[in-house]
């Protein structure tokens, strides 16, 4: 289990668990679920789903999707917890894209 803090874009801060819920070497899949009081106050279940797709010449593509199950109709959609994810998606490319620039000089 990992504890996990972040600001969501929507200003708020939220705590909550993670884990490795599975692990699919064959295809390249691992599944990570969301809980804790401020996802388990909305979301009956929250997986974060990571796959990598690979490509010719070695390189690969990842495919981040969330699933979810709200408590009720009157929960709103994990907006907020997206755009956080989408914005460490970006921090991460950026990064793995200056490591290999520097790599190449």
């Amino acid at each position: 289990m990992i504890l996990v803090t972040c600001e969501r874009t929507d200003g708020k801060a939220i705590t909550c668990h993670e884990t490795i819920e599975s692990v699919d070497e064959k295809n390249k899949k691992i599944v990570f679920k969301l809980y804790g009081d401020e996802i388990d106050d909305k979301y009956k279940v929250f997986y974060l789903i990571f796959e990598a797709i690979e490509k010719d010449g070695g390189s690969a593509a990842i495919r981040w999707s969330v699933e979810y199950e709200k408590v009720s109709e009157e929960v709103r959609p994990p907006y907020g917890y997206l755009e956080f994810c989408d914005h460490c998606i970006k921090d991460v490319d950026a990064y793995l894209i200056k490591a290999e620039e520097n790599a190449n000089k």
